[in-house]
């Protein structure tokens, strides 16, 4: 009879574990679907935001060649020309979209907080540019030291020059060492001279 009991009595507790664990699932399930629907309701309203911040920025980058972009539902950007999605763009206007996607973040950023991002960090965006669209980059970062306090830009190319803060790096190959030279100068408005960017590109 005892045995019997203890047999009961385990069974029962079986029992309420798994109804414990039943309730805990359906707990799990119901915020799961929760999040996923929050998720999926951010995204709706967060994406045509980003996407027209994103086309004001590759307008400027590009002359208005291209004016328009969208993301797709997993923001993937897709180039539009004349309202038609542009299945193949370059190397480097591929660049320039993934740049007119990041500052477009950033803005966004800025703006929901309610407060100026203090840095911006851009790592060789120049690198696959033709002349006339690294000089778009330039133009475009100096329209943004309203909303960003600091762009720190990693690059090579020499049309930065004209840039009206710089850091150079030189590198001694023979000594393994790294000469930091920090200069602080006016922009230097025959930059933006046909032959002043001829030249720059021959001392690349």
């Amino acid at each position: 009879m005892e045995v019997s009991t203890q047999a009961v009595n385990e069974l029962q507790r079986a029992q309420d574990m798994e109804k414990a664990l039943l309730r805990d699932k359906k707990l799990h399930d119901e915020l799961d679907r929760a999040y996923t629907d929050l998720r999926t309701d951010l995204n709706h309203a967060l994406r045509p935001e980003l996407s027209e911040l994103a086309s004001a920025f590759l307008a400027e980058l590009t002359d208005h060649r291209y004016s328009e972009l969208e993301l797709d539902d997993q923001y993937d950007i897709v180039v539009l020309e004349d309202g038609r999605p542009k299945p193949v763009i370059s190397g480097g206007e591929e660049d320039l979209t993934n740049l007119a996607l990041r500052l477009a973040i950033s803005q966004m950023i800025a703006e929901r907080t309610g407060q100026r991002l203090t840095l911006l960090v851009l790592d060789e965006v120049f690198g696959s540019l033709d002349e006339l669209r690294q000089l778009n980059v330039v133009e475009l970062l100096r329209s943004l030291q309203d909303r960003f306090e600091q762009v720190i830009l990693i690059t090579h190319v020499n049309v930065v020059r004209g840039l009206a803060h710089e850091i150079q790096l030189d590198y001694d190959e023979e000594s393994g060492s790294t000469v930091v030279r920090s200069t602080s100068s006016t922009p230097d408005p025959e930059l933006f001279d046909g032959a002043a960017l001829e030249g720059a590109g021959a001392d690349a």
